[in-house]
């Protein structure tokens, strides 16, 4: 049996779990540093080792560090065996290895989350178990989530609720809130919520006056559907620790989630505020719609600065551009923008110009700013391929939609097959009634990645809406929706096809719950279309009355009304 390897290339295995720290990483300094206790062919295999693993041949690595620590008494050449085993799938090699870790240095804590999560991809139960109580053992009150960590990256699920309750049985978690409620989260990410919670009520017959257990609660009354109790365990924790920043955010996040951003937003602004508190309250009055809490927050940044303008900052300047953005000052949010200078926020920044400029009729200009960024070397690869993705959306808006084809065209030759490319440009195709060109990339995307439920799902509705190919469009909806069920969007399209197929029952059904799931005006557009035809005319106007009040201007639902002179 394979594990499942943490990651397949050699950057990302330098940032996985199990990968040594960055001072072991340099071939020339783990060379040194061990040569001396190696065998002469152990200092071979160390350094195949070496120039394996900056080849990218991670399982060659882990044998040859292997076959070094087998020929040395340094117990880091067995750890780092371990970590590039387990990194790279090799469950054999990491088992030797970590056998040789704990030869040489019987006291090391560090290899305790490692035999655990090999011990939970084998199937070793007990040894998980053992592995992880002795880690959680420890003092220091971090080991546990290390625990978590070593838990939660594993195939397999079952296995691992399992050992987290055999855990909870033998009293093995630390006494810190914290603690019990990262296992929670985790036994309801593993499909186990009879145990979270049953842990969720241990933790508060222990901790009954600890805010993060009350939060606990919020989340399960929320999920009950009781928001009257869930609102109470929030304010509760919020008076026993009102001090605490990352509780308030917490909390903020919280009541969000039960439907109340302005109140998240009042809890944020209480206390000490930094751009990151800001840029919550920023995200949590756009969702409440509350123009004059987002203009006292500009006014209150702005004062700050004026003050003491060397507060002004890059996160800063960022947050008063997206300020000015919703508060519809594009010149201000614009001059904002301009000003940040971190390379890692700059490309952002530039994309947002380029709106702004729109916004002030310049679309010239913005175009001008996007081409740049595209023949510019800029290292943010991601931001040159959304300029693409922006300047065709900004031409769709202007009724250019074959110049937005050309445009996604020209970013395709740079990021070839690139998702969000391919399914813009087909999506565009179909506007201009290009249907073979758009079922030729919506294919594409398909044969890219099997599972893409939203390529299966526009392919099978654009041949449904455009086509005769019903039987053909039903396949790649019905593949859509073993990937994702509950997803509005298929449900519509389920329903459309049948409707399409003369299946109006059966199309009713589907579009009912298309709209339950999630209130469209598209979605009315279509349930309205199959009441009306059926004879029910007054419902028919009901929900297009509905999907208006959504969308006022939606070009779907109104061509619909028209269409059927309703």
């Amino acid at each position: 049996m394979r594990i499942m390897p943490c990651r397949n290339t050699l950057p990302l295995l330098l940032a996985c779990l199990f990968v040594l720290p960055t001072s072991a990483v340099v071939a020339s300094e783990a060379v040194d540093s061990r040569a001396a206790a190696a065998s002469e062919d152990g200092l071979v295999s160390l350094l195949s080792a070496e120039f394996e693993l900056q080849g990218g041949e991670t399982a060659s690595a882990a044998a040859s560090y292997l076959k070094a620590a087998e020929g040395s008494d340094d117990s880091a050449l067995a750890e780092r065996a371990a970590r590039v085993a387990l990194a790279a799938g090799e469950p054999d090699i990491a088992q030797r290895a970590l056998a040789r870790w704990a030869e040489l240095k019987p006291e090391a804590v560090e290899r305790l989350p490692l035999e655990a999560n090999l011990a939970l991809n084998l199937g070793q139960r007990q040894v998980a178990v053992d592995s992880l109580r002795q880690l959680l053992k420890q003092d220091d009150g971090s080991q546990w989530q290390l625990a978590l960590q070593a838990m939660a990256q594993t195939e397999s699920r079952e296995l691992s609720a399992s050992v987290l309750g055999d855990l909870v049985d033998a009293d093995a978690l630390p006494a810190e809130p914290d603690a019990w409620y990262g296992f929670g989260s985790l036994a309801r990410d593993l499909g186990d919520d009879a145990l979270s919670d049953r842990m969720a009520d241990i933790a508060m017959q222990r901790f009954p006056d600890r805010a993060r257990v009350w939060l606990w609660q919020a989340d399960r009354q929320r999920r009950a559907g009781d928001l009257s109790a869930a609102r109470s365990a929030v304010d509760k924790a919020l008076a026993l620790e009102p001090e605490d920043t990352r509780l308030r955010m917490t909390a903020a996040t919280e009541l969000n989630t039960q439907g109340d951003p302005a109140a998240a937003a009042a809890i944020l602004a209480k206390g000490p505020q930094n751009a990151l508190i800001r840029t919550g309250r920023l995200a949590y009055l756009a969702r409440a719609h509350d123009e004059a809490g987002l203009s006292a927050l500009y006014e209150e940044i702005k004062a700050e600065i004026a003050e003491d303008p060397s507060r002004l900052d890059d996160p800063q300047r960022f947050l008063l551009g997206q300020l000015g953005e919703l508060l519809k000052r594009p010149q201000e949010a614009m001059e904002w923008y301009e000003g940040v200078r971190d390379p890692a926020r700059r490309g952002e920044a530039e994309l947002r110009i380029a709106v702004q400029l729109e916004a002030l009729d310049r679309l010239d200009d913005a175009e001008d700013r996007l081409r740049e960024m595209q023949a510019s070397e800029a290292e943010d690869g991601q931001a040159v391929r959304d300029s693409y993705l922006l300047q065709a959306e900004l031409l769709r808006k202007h009724q250019r939609a074959q110049d937005a084809v050309d445009t996604y065209s020209r970013g395709l030759l740079i990021f070839e097959d690139d998702p969000q490319l391919l399914y813009a440009r087909a999506l565009t195709y179909e506007s201009l009634d290009q249907v073979d060109k758009a079922e030729a990339d919506l294919k594409r995307l398909v044969e890219l990645d099997p599972e893409d439920a939203n390529a299966l799902n526009a392919l099978g509705y654009t041949l449904a809406d455009r086509t005769q190919r019903f039987e053909e469009a039903l396949g790649y909806i019905r593949r859509a929706l073993e990937i994702e069920p509950e997803a509005a969007a298929m449900v519509d399209s389920l329903g459309w096809v049948m409707y399409r197929m003369g299946n109006a029952k059966e199309a009713l059904v589907q579009l009912r719950k298309a709209f339950e799931l999630q209130p469209d005006p598209e979605v009315a557009a279509h349930l309205g279309e199959v009441l009306w035809q059926s004879g029910q005319r007054e419902q028919a106007r009901a929900i297009w009355q509905r999907g208006l009040e959504l969308d006022p201007d939606n070009v779907v639902l109104k061509d619909t009304m028209q269409r059927l002179d309703a």
